[in-house]
């Protein structure tokens, strides 16, 4: 996997450098040419392993449009066998179904925990923050809802937000509008890199957020992804992936 060259690539809008040597994370950034951030992908005789960094450099615990863009690629670079691949992050493992024919991936994340405590919330500072609700979904998550259009709002608030003081490793914040029973519309401000154009886990987020039966979707600038719980109540994610 070493000998495979560095691809950008985007999942519903999110861009990301993909490498496969040892250049340090850090120099890796400063190449990103527009990228929120970098993907260190890599295989030993556990697995595929894949390392999130954002575009400040920062390493994260997950990332949904990332798992999608690194499975489709090790799929059509017939890296692994079959449609199927497993991806470790430091979230844990997640199991990718590739559909080639329309460039899609079905990525089954992790069971959802609510609540400040799984989201590194400091509760001395809690009281000073608008009415969230905290999703970790492998990384943490809050979302904002609103009548208003999340774009406007996100633009507003959103960088304030995710580096308020009550946040001691930082919020991934996305706000939502919900627009039906099985709809909603989202505007991301993602720590570590700011506006993006989507966000995987932050869709995920506003899945567990909105207490709906799946299918649900949730669009943003950069497409629209859908949401199911499995059997297990772990959520499944499918949405599109491509090169840049």
């Amino acid at each position: 996997m070493n000998m495979m060259q560095d691809v950008h690539m985007h999942g519903a809008g999110n861009r990301f450098l993909i490498h496969f040597g040892s250049m340090p994370p850090a120099t890796l950034c400063q190449e990103l040419n527009g990228a929120d951030g970098v993907l260190v992908v890599a295989e030993d005789e556990n697995g595929i392993h894949m390392r999130i960094f954002n575009a400040d450099g920062n390493e994260a615990e997950q990332c949904g449009n990332g798992l999608r863009c690194v499975a489709l690629h090790l799929v059509r670079s017939r890296v692994v066998s079959g449609s199927k691949v497993e991806i470790q992050t430091a979230a844990g493992v997640s199991s990718c179904v590739v559909h080639e024919d329309r460039n899609e991936v079905e990525v089954a994340l992790c069971v959802p925990e609510c609540g400040l405590d799984h989201c590194s919330v400091d509760v001395d500072q809690f009281s000073t923050l608008p009415a969230l609700t905290f999703v970790n979904v492998g990384n943490p998550n809050a979302v904002l809802w609103t009548e208003e259009d999340p774009i406007e709002v996100r633009d507003r608030v959103g960088k304030d937000l995710s580096n308020h003081s009550a946040f001691t490793q930082g919020m991934n914040i996305h706000v939502a509008r919900r627009d039906d029973d099985h709809h909603a519309t989202v505007a991301s401000w993602e720590r570590g890199v700011g506006p993006t154009l989507a966000s995987g886990t932050g869709g995920a987020a506003v899945f567990v957020a909105a207490n709906a039966d799946g299918p649900f979707y949730v669009s943003s600038l950069g497409g629209t992804l859908s949401y199911r719980y499995d059997d297990k109540g772990t959520i499944v994610k499918t949405g599109p992936a491509g090169y840049v």
